[in-house]
């Protein structure tokens, strides 16, 4: 089954290939229906009508009608082409110097088209089909003639079978792309399943710390001599905070959370903040943590029962405000490894990749300031492999269909037509200068290197050899079929610029047409009429502007698709990680099943009596169990590792023999600096075979991620954020690296 990138490309190119066949089919039959000399125009405009709403409607089904209407569509439409072929006794007159008609420019575009609405050998038959008709209609119509003319179909032929690896060659880099964004979708998963996982567990910590260790640890101090109602309602909380920690996901609404949160504390707060904050559930959790934990450290240590909570939205932050105005403190005198100011409120907040910031002067009151990040969605990775897969197929179909054109079509006409020259040699000199631009074009798509600045000085060498060329042909064979040069040329053109803006292609390629045109018109004499010159001119500039039409529509459609697949990746990685959240969770619940939970249970339901010193004992023996694996846990994250790791599995998953060393310790990375470090390498990892080697090196400010595989290679993307990155190939192995130095 095709994957999303390839679906997308087959259901967006019938739709623009049946947009460009009516575009051109109806403006070179109307062009001829208005200039061109018919032997019966009445007949002629009825054919050319009825032909062009014909068009028009076969679209329309073939889009939106269902699968059985497609199956038989194109039977009707080869047998409307079969109509119009031998319709030319009525449509057509016979003239040499009247170019391409606008029956063969509408049978070339058919075939040209079908590629994308049809199989392989339903192409074959139906171009054979037709060529064969229009030979029968050209002989009805012209016997012995021009229109019967044997290359015709020859050419028609080879114009089916060009489009037609146009077609393969660009579906192929699609699926190239699936298989891309598939692996490098499953690396991804599998580092988000991991850094949730992690979280997850340094967040189910935290909330021992914060609930049920705490009351343990009270208990079994003897604070509480006997049962007490609120002590109830405490042990009864923090059996609801454990069997709900580390399993919040999807979304949640910050405000419940926080006014919860007050509601069990003695303190009097004033709320400054909006109806609704909808952040992911996890950092809505964390934050509300972060709060209760603020608002516990003002009642224990302000001095004051009240306090004011604020609460910004501004869009890609959310903001926490704890201000009280209590006796403050100096923060610089409090011990930096206690965990209720570090780990429980400050790393809180970084493992959500949020700040805490506690700004504090002694009389002066305490402002504890949590910040959290909105998760911004960034699909430019896949966006770029989709782009670069479909530019490079379609560059690699271009310069097929440019050599096709120079050596099959142009090459032979060119030899047979010595006396429609001058000189011999220019033409030849022209013809070789066009094939090696190609070339030097089909060398930079192999190594991955487009001409970049220099596809201008190739532009003006193309303008020079085109004007070269029709400057040596008589004047009264040019514009004819001896003007080998007259159209083609364009060829090289549309590959140099394809890359980049439709308009600048389109205005280069009609100042080329436009020049040789010139030098046509101030010889005073062509081999076709003004109608004729059209029509030749527009049955190849078509096919041009085509290609570059075919290069905006897939660079649009990378965005359009990468925006699909990565929405329906996160629905996929929203489901694993809940999956292993809710596993990992069931599993932490059982683990507590024979001590902890039994004790707190027993205090909600007052069955213990927290005076027994047996209780107390049990529950501090748990509150010091529980307070070691706290304090196990005593080192600190490391995203880009823990990702990087992540995508090692993978690969090593699928066959690839990964050495991975990590040196140095690393500063806390913008998340925006961890996506740059480490996307060459998972992509690397995604497509790489055999051995592989990973490295992280980390030297004072300065980090660098080098991976050396034999893989793809990268998507091209531009330096940022202060990560460069470059790629180095040593046969089929290349190394890529990606290194970052922070400000000094």
């Amino acid at each position: 089954m095709p994957g999303a990138v390839e679906q997308r490309l087959l259901d967006q190119g019938v739709t623009y290939a049946l947009g460009l066949r009516i575009v051109v089919i109806g403006l070179s039959s109307s062009v001829s229906l208005a200039l061109a000399a018919m032997p019966d125009r009445a007949v002629a405009a009825v054919m050319v009508t009825a032909f062009n709403v014909w068009s028009l409607l076969y679209a329309l089904v073939m889009v939106r009608g269902g699968a059985r209407a497609r199956q038989w569509l194109p039977v009707a439409d080869v047998a409307a082409v079969c109509g119009i072929c031998l319709s030319m006794s009525w449509t057509v007159t016979p003239d040499p110097r009247g170019g391409a008609t606008w029956v063969l420019i509408a049978l070339n575009m058919v075939v040209v088209t079908y590629p994308w609405q049809i199989g392989g050998r339903a192409l074959a038959v139906a171009t054979a089909v037709i060529i064969t008709v229009y030979y029968a209609g050209a002989t009805l119509a012209d016997p012995g003639g021009w229109l019967a003319d044997p290359t015709l179909g020859p050419w028609t032929a080879a114009e089916a079978a060009l489009s037609f690896g146009l077609y393969r060659f660009v579906r192929r880099s699609a699926r190239t792309s699936d298989r891309i964004i598939a692996r490098t979708a499953g690396l991804r998963r599998a580092a988000e399943i991991a850094a949730a996982r992690r979280s997850g567990e340094r967040e189910y910590l935290a909330a021992l710390h914060d609930t049920a260790a705490a009351t343990l640890l009270m208990v079994g101090e003897g604070v509480v001599a006997r049962p007490e109602p609120w002590l109830s309602a405490q042990a009864r909380r923090d059996l609801a905070e454990l069997h709900r920690s580390s399993g919040a996901h999807g979304e949640a609404d910050l405000i419940p959370l926080l006014r919860e949160t007050v509601r069990h504390t003695a303190l009097r707060v004033r709320w400054s903040v909006p109806a609704a904050v909808t952040l992911p559930a996890a950092d809505a959790v964390s934050l509300s943590r972060g709060v209760r934990e603020a608002l516990t450290n003002v009642a224990r240590h302000a001095g004051t029962d009240t306090a004011e909570i604020r609460i910004r939205d501004d869009g890609a932050l959310v903001t926490a405000e704890i201000v009280d105005t209590g006796r403050g403190f100096d923060p610089a005198r409090i011990d930096a490894d206690r965990y209720g100011l570090t780990r429980s409120l400050i790393e809180r907040m970084t493992r959500t990749g949020g700040r805490a910031r506690i700004d504090s002067r002694p009389g002066h009151g305490t402002t504890v300031t949590l910040t959290c990040p909105r998760p911004a969605e960034d699909d430019r990775g896949d966006r770029e492999v989709i782009t670069a897969s479909f530019q490079r197929g379609l560059r690699w179909a271009a310069i097929s269909i440019t050599l096709a054109v120079l050596t099959l079509l142009d090459l032979p006409r060119l030899l047979a037509a010595g006396a429609a020259y001058t000189a011999l040699w220019p033409q030849l000199l022209a013809w070789s200068g066009l094939v090696a631009v190609t070339l030097v074009v089909a060398v930079a798509t192999w190594r991955d290197r487009p001409p970049g600045r220099w596809r201008w000085a190739l532009v003006a060498l193309v303008f020079a050899l085109s004007a070269l060329a029709t400057a040596t042909v008589r004047p009264e064979f040019r514009l004819g079929a001896a003007h080998w040069s007259e159209g083609d040329a364009g060829w090289p053109i549309v590959l140099l610029l394809m890359g980049g803006r439709v308009g600048v292609l389109i205005a280069v390629l009609a100042a080329q047409y436009l020049m040789t045109f010139g030098q046509a018109a101030l010889a005073g004499e062509a081999a076709l009429s003004v109608a004729g010159a059209i029509s030749a001119t527009w049955a190849v500039l078509s096919y041009q502007l085509a290609i570059a039409m075919i290069a905006a529509v897939l660079r649009g459609m990378a965005g359009s698709t990468a925006r699909a697949v990565r929405a329906a990746e996160r629905v996929r990685t929203s489901e694993a990680v809940a999956r292993h959240l809710h596993a990992d969770r069931t599993g932490r619940i059982a683990a507590l099943a024979a001590t902890a939970v039994p004790l707190l249970a027993g205090l909600a339901s007052a069955e213990l009596d927290p005076g027994d010193p047996d209780v107390r004992r049990a529950c501090a023996a748990e509150a010091a169990r529980m307070r070691r694996l706290i304090a196990s846990d005593d080192a600190h994250p490391d995203a880009l590792a823990h990702e990087l790791r992540a995508a090692v599995e993978q690969a090593e998953r699928d066959g690839v023999a990964v050495t991975f060393a990590a040196h140095g310790t690393r500063p806390d990375l913008p998340p925006g600096v961890r996506r740059r470090l480490a996307a060459p390498a998972i992509a690397a990892l995604a497509t790489a075979t055999g051995r592989a080697r990973l490295t992280v090196t980390s030297t004072g400010d300065t980090v660098t991620v080098s991976v050396v595989a034999a893989c793809a290679p990268p998507p091209p993307a531009a330096d940022g954020d202060g990560v460069r990155r470059s790629v180095l190939a040593d046969g089929d192995r290349l190394w890529i690296q990606a290194s970052w130095q922070g400000e000094r």
